[in-house]
């Protein structure tokens, strides 16, 4: 499993020093971020480059449980705090886990990170491969990967071709690659990722899709890999 994308939300700063020290120690996630408050994050988790957050409940700008519930995306989130009273309504959320501050521990925070693990591998073992859910705008799209044509890097956004529409989705390649079945979706070009079961012709330069007839072109770093895997000698 590649590592798990992961920002911390808290504005005191020892118990973000501390968080930030473990985060950085556990071989299975990748911090690419640190904020006082939720508002500063906004950004970065609507990219689609986070798959967890690790949040405080009580921070002056907003509280964690409107921002969880503010959520359009869909990263992992554990609570992180010193007040019990919001067990109740955090679990109501469908955060993965609550941690009190006093009892966050090595082995603690161990234990919360195999729970996202044992999540993520279940998300791309049945809900992953049902749809993907993408923001398009301000509409939630849910798209079966069977229906996706091609995807193609547009600047900061995404374009994901069905053979019905075409999504303008905020976001990377790589985020949204990781989001479909490897089986059947591969990058053919540094900005295009082609769903193979759609491919109708191959050239050396490129190929041309079933549906609605369209070139792609093939790179050239990528072609030997895409040759071997189309079975083409």
């Amino acid at each position: 499993m590649k590592r798990i994308r992961t920002i911390i939300i808290e504005d005191e700063p020892l118990p973000q020093r501390r968080l930030k020290a473990m985060v950085e120690k556990n071989e299975d996630l990748n911090l690419v971020g640190v904020f006082d408050d939720p508002t500063e994050a906004n950004e970065i988790i609507s990219s689609g480059q986070v798959q967890l957050i690790f949040s405080d409940i009580q921070m002056p700008e907003m509280d964690g449980i409107s921002f969880v519930t503010s959520l359009e995306g869909s990263p992992f989130v554990i609570f992180v705090t010193g007040h019990s009273e919001y067990a109740d309504k955090g679990f109501e959320l469908d955060v993965l886990d609550y941690i009190m501050k006093p009892l966050l521990t090595e082995e603690r925070f161990a234990k919360s990170v195999q729970k996202v693990k044992r999540a993520i591998s279940y998300q791309k073992n049945t809900a992953r491969r049902e749809y993907i859910k993408v923001k398009d705008g301000h509409k939630t799209i849910f798209i079966k990967p069977k229906e996706v044509l091609y995807l193609k890097a547009y600047g900061d956004y995404v374009i994901v071709q069905t053979s019905e529409s075409s999504h303008l989705i905020l976001g990377t390649l790589k985020a949204m690659e990781e989001m479909l079945p490897s089986e059947n979706f591969v990058r053919i070009q540094r900005s295009y990722i082609v769903n193979i079961d759609e491919v109708n012709t191959v050239d050396a330069t490129k190929v041309i899709l079933k549906s609605n007839k369209e070139d792609i072109p093939i790179g050239l770093q990528y072609r030997e890999a895409f040759f071997k895997l189309m079975g083409i000698h």
